[in-house]
């Protein structure tokens, strides 16, 4: 399963999720992590990782984006708790959405790619339908 943030001039984020990290535990913190594969192109470069994601960073990425989408304006961010990845956009007032993000690898102390891109409010369905269908298939379990 994966969700693919996109640009207007060839950028592509592809987040590939493979599977729960700790699927038979029972403690929020543990069982809510996952394992996944990112792959960002960013015209003249290629950044390929796996990383450490939890499902409650994508529940909360959604919602944002799922708001920011109704209403045509606002901001959304893709905050990981390791450091792998971070994305943060901001809607302006005609639909156009800037993309900054950064992905580090390894995470917290290895090479750092630091990106900005912009797309427009029609990527936003594709992407919110990618990231609900990956939520329905390894949902946030507990409360913290």
């Amino acid at each position: 399963m994966k969700f693919h943030i996109l640009g207007e001039k060839d950028e592509k984020v592809e987040i590939e999720i493979l599977s729960r990290s700790y699927p038979n535990s029972s403690d929020y913190w543990d069982v809510n992590w996952i394992d996944s594969k990112i792959k960002a192109e960013i015209p003249g470069y290629l950044v390929h990782f796996k990383a450490d994601l939890r499902t409650d960073e994508l529940r909360d990425f959604v919602n944002e984006l799922k708001l920011m989408n109704r209403q045509l304006k606002g901001r959304a961010e893709l905050n990981n708790l390791e450091g792998y990845i971070y994305f943060g956009c901001d809607m302006n007032n005609v639909g156009q959405i800037t993309w900054a993000g950064e992905a580090c690898y390894p995470a917290g102390y290895g090479a750092v790619l630091n990106f900005e891109f912009k797309s427009n409010q029609s990527y936003l369905d594709s992407l919110i339908k990618e990231l609900d269908a990956i939520l329905a298939v390894f949902p946030v379990i507990g409360k913290p």
